[in-house]
C-alpha cells in the first residue's frame, strides 16, 4: 500500500511541476516584471486575484480551540483580504505523519485534503513522499531571508534545494534558583556570564549535606529534570567561538556543521574533559534514580529542581511553562553561559500540489521570519496570554535580526512579551545568545537522527565512567559520518 501510495503522488507531483513549468507569457517572449510581479504591473501576481489557502499547526489541534495560530491567521486574512485560510487539523505532533500520509492517500483535486502550508515533522522523514515543494527561488528572490540567523540559513535544504524555512527558535532555559545562591553568599551572576562563572556557581552552591545540587540533569531526555546536557549541546560551541569564530558560526548543536558532529576537533575534547571532572568532582550531577531520590528526599518521585534543592538547570521552555508557577523560591532565566543558547526549531514547508505557491509563500513567512508576522503574533500574545498560556507554543524567538529602525529601535526584540515570566528572557544577552545559538537540527537535516543513533551507546559509556570520549572520540566520528551518509544516501534520487 505504502509503495503504491508513492508512485501515485510522484506522478501528482511530477504532473503538478509541468504544470507549474507553464508560466510563459503566451507569446513565447520573455517574462516581464520581477519574480513577484510577473506582469510588471507594479502589483505583486499573488495580490491580484481571490486565492483559497489551506494551513495546518500541531500548535492547533482542534478547530474550535483559539490559539495563537489561528488568530495568526485572522490577522493575515485582514492584512491580505484577497486571501482566504482555512485552518485544518491533522492532529498532535506524535500523531502527525500518519495522518499526514492519510491525507494525502485522500487527496484529490475535487475534495482536496492535503494542507497547503503546513509545519513539517522531519524532513527526512517528508521528503520521500514528494508532497514538499522545492521553495528555493522564492527564498532567494525574498531580500527579507538575508536576516535569518547564519546558524539556521541551511535549514530545510537537501542538496541544492530548500524544501522549509525555520518557523521560530524554542530554548532551552538555564533557570537559576536565586534564593540557594542568596541563602549560601553565592554572587548572582550576570546575564553575560561565562561557562566558568556557571560552574563556579554551581561549585559553590553544591551542598552534600543539605542535598542541595550545583549543576542538575546533564545526560536527560525531555521533562521537568531534563537538564543541562548544555557541556555536550552548546559547550564545544562556546569554546570553538574562541578560537575561531567563523568556523563556529557554522556549528549547531552537538558541534555539528551540515556534514559532520566534528568529534576530533579539540573544541568536542575540552567539552567532555570539562563534563566528566564536574561528574567527577560531584557538584554536576547527570540525574538522581528512584531509589537515590528515596535516599536523598523521602520520595521517589521527588523532583529537585522544582523543590528548590538545585542552584542551576537546564529545561526545554515548553515544560518549564507547566511548573513555573509553583516554584517557591526566587528564580530568573539566563541566556546560555558563554554567549550560546541552545534550543530546536519548527520547521515549515508548502505542499508540491498547491496550486498557489507564491501566495502560501507569503503565508509561509507570515508564520515564521516576516517582521510584520512575528510583531503581530507577540501582539496577540500579549493580549491573549490569558487564553493561549498553556499551549505548546509558548516562549518562541524569532530567527531573525532586521536590526535597528530609522527610530533607533530594535522593533522586533524591543517587543518580545516575555519579561513578565523572568527579566533575563529579554535582555540583549539573550538575543545573543540566540544568534550564536547551537540548536538542535533533527527535524532540519538530513541523517541527524541516524548519526546521533549511531553514537548513543558511546555517549552512555563515557557518562557511566566505562570510557573517555579521547578513547572513543575516532570511532564516534566515524560511525556518525557514516550513518549521515547512509540515511542521504537514501534519498539521493531527490537530486537527480
Amino acid at each position: 500500500m505504502k509503495k503504491r501510495f508513492l508512485m501515485l503522488f510522484s506522478m501528482l507531483f511530477l504532473l503538478a511541476f509541468v504544470v507549474g513549468c507553464g508560466n510563459g507569457n503566451g507569446n513565447g517572449g520573455e517574462k516581464k516584471g520581477t519574480f513577484w510581479d510577473e506582469d510588471g504591473n507594479g502589483i505583486e501576481d499573488w495580490l491580484e486575484k481571490p486565492i483559497n489557502l489551506t494551513y495546518a499547526s500541531w500548535q492547533h489541534t482542534e478547530l474550535e480551540q483559539i490559539t495563537v495560530e489561528s488568530l495568526m491567521i485572522d490577522a493575515f486574512m485582514e492584512k491580505y483580504p484577497n486571501i482566504t485560510v482555512e485552518m485544518i487539523s491533522i492532529g498532535h505532533d506524535w500523531e502527525w505523519q500518519d495522518n499526514m500520509i492519510a491525507r494525502a492517500e485522500a487527496h484529490t483535486a475535487e475534495n482536496p485534503q492535503f494542507p497547503d502550508v503546513f509545519l513539517v515533522r522531519r524532513l527526512e522523514s517528508d521528503l520521500p513522499y514528494g508532497w514538499l515543494a522545492d521553495i528555493s527561488e522564492m527564498y532567494k528572490n525574498d531580500p527579507d531571508t538575508q536576516y535569518i540567523f547564519p546558524s539556521l540559513q541551511a535549514s530545510g535544504t537537501f542538496g541544492n534545494k530548500r524544501y522549509a524555512v525555520p518557523t521560530y527558535i524554542y530554548p532551552q532555559f538555564w533557570i537559576v534558583n536565586k534564593t540557594l545562591l542568596e541563602e549560601a553568599n553565592v554572587p548572582i551572576p550576570s546575564y553575560n556570564w561565562s561557562w566558568e562563572a556557571m560552574e563556579q556557581t554551581a561549585k559553590m552552591t553544591h551542598n552534600e549535606t543539605k542535598k542541595i545540587i550545583g549543576l542538575y540533569g546533564v545526560n536527560g531526555g525531555y521533562g521537568v529534570e531534563s537538564g543541562t546536557r548544555g557541556y555536550i549541546s552548546e559547550l564545544p560551541k562556546v569554546i570553538k567561538l574562541k578560537s575561531d569564530s567563523s568556523v563556529a558560526a557554522t556549528w549547531s548543536s552537538r558541534g555539528f556543521d551540515g556534514e559532520s558532529f566534528n568529534y576530533l576537533d579539540d573544541a568536542q575534547l575540552t567539552a567532555f574533559n570539562k563534563l566528566t571532572t564536574a561528574l567527577n568532582e560531584g557538584w554536576c550531577k547527570i540525574g538522581l534514580t528512584a531509589e537515590e531520590k528515596l535516599e536523598y528526599y523521602g520520595a521517589e518521585d521527588y523532583r529537585p529542581t522544582v523543590n528548590g534543592k538545585v542552584s542551576i538547570w537546564r529545561e526545554e521552555s515548553w515544560s518549564f511553562k507547566d511548573v513555573k508557577d509553583i516554584l517557591e523560591f526566587e528564580w530568573d532565566i539566563y541566556p546560555g553561559p558563554g554567549g550560546v543558547t541552545g534550543g530546536n526549531t519548527d520547521i515549515i514547508g508548502i505542499s508540491s500540489l498547491c496550486a498557489e505557491k507564491k501566495a502560501a509563500y507569503q503565508l509561509l513567512k507570515w508564520m515564521s521570519y516576516g517582521e510584520e508576522g512575528i510583531l503581530k503574533r507577540f501582539e496577540i500574545f500579549s493580549e491573549y496570554s490569558d487564553v493561549v498560556y498553556r499551549q505548546g507554543n509558548n516562549y518562541p524567538y524569532p530567527i531573525v535580526d532586521y536590526g535597528i529602525d530609522s527610530t533607533g529601535k530594535n522593533r522586533i526584540w524591543e517587543s518580545i512579551p516575555y519579561s513578565n515570566t523572568a527579566p533575563g528572557l529579554v535582555t540583549p544577552e539573550y538575543l545573543e545568545g540566540l544568534r550564536n545559538g547551537a540548536f538542535q537540527m533533527n527535524k532540519e537535516y538530513i541523517g541527524w537522527d541516524a548519526a546521533d543513533f549511531a553514537v548513543g551507546d558511546y555517549l552512555e559509556q563515557i557518562f557511566s565512567g566505562q570510557t573517555t570520549f579521547a578513547a572513543v572520540r575516532e570511532a564516534m566520528e566515524n560511525d556518525s559520518k557514516k550513518a549521515l551518509e547512509q540515511a542521504r544516501a537514501a534519498l539521493g534520487f531527490l537530486n537527480n
